[in-house]
């Protein structure tokens, strides 16, 4: 198995893609859809709602016809772009300050997709020879997720990143629901366990 991660224009996300036996699973995908040449894509997952981290489902999907798999309350979200972010992401990129964005970035203010599968909770399935176990993890917006893969990687989105606090003001967050649940099922992960996150480089939890 194979687990390549790419960076994307829009503050720097992380598209992942794993692949192995060549058949594919792309987490957060965005625009550059070349990152599947010669791969079947089984399945598209989304950590969260937010514009950068779903830019490039609809052309994943026209390419590979690979479906959707988020949360339940990821999948209301997306369908409105005030609540994933796409209509105001170009201002929200210039007055930010965490991540260093050498040049304008091209969005789409009216951006807009669609789930083809949703959970509540939580939920598994294997895959490859491998499992994902799938968690919901609100608190930096309703639809966060943290993905288990084999129990030894872990997607975490936005809701851990090495050396950064939990952003949980942007629209959509929540202190309440990061302290009853999010940041509980964060404290969870074990330690060694490698953590791919939704920005910067893959690092062990401590």
């Amino acid at each position: 198995m194979k687990i390549k991660a790419y960076s994307s224009d829009l503050l720097s996300s992380n598209m992942y893609v794993i692949s192995e036996n060549g058949h594919a699973v792309v987490i957060d995908p965005f625009r550059d859809i070349t990152k599947g040449e010669g791969l079947t894509i089984d399945l598209m997952m989304v950590t969260h709602e937010h514009y950068d981290h779903i830019s490039g489902v609809n052309a994943w999907k026209e390419a590979y016809n690979a479906p959707l798999l988020c949360s339940e309350a990821c999948a209301a979200n997306l369908g409105d772009t005030v609540k994933n972010q796409s209509r105001h992401f170009d201002v929200f990129c210039e007055l930010q300050s965490w991540i260093k964005q050498d040049k304008p970035v091209d969005t789409e203010p009216d951006y807009t997709c669609k789930a083809d599968m949703t959970f509540n909770d939580k939920t598994e399935f294997e895959w490859q020879g491998h499992v994902f176990r799938l968690y919901e993890i609100p608190g930096h917006s309703q639809g966060s997720i943290g993905i288990y893969l084999d129990d030894e990687n872990f997607f975490s989105g936005d809701s851990l990143l090495e050396g950064k606090e939990t952003e949980l003001r942007l629209p959509g967050g929540s202190r309440k629901q990061w302290k009853e649940l999010g940041e509980p099922r964060i404290k969870a992960v074990p330690p060694g366990t490698v953590i791919f996150p939704g920005h910067f480089n893959s690092f062990l939890k401590e």
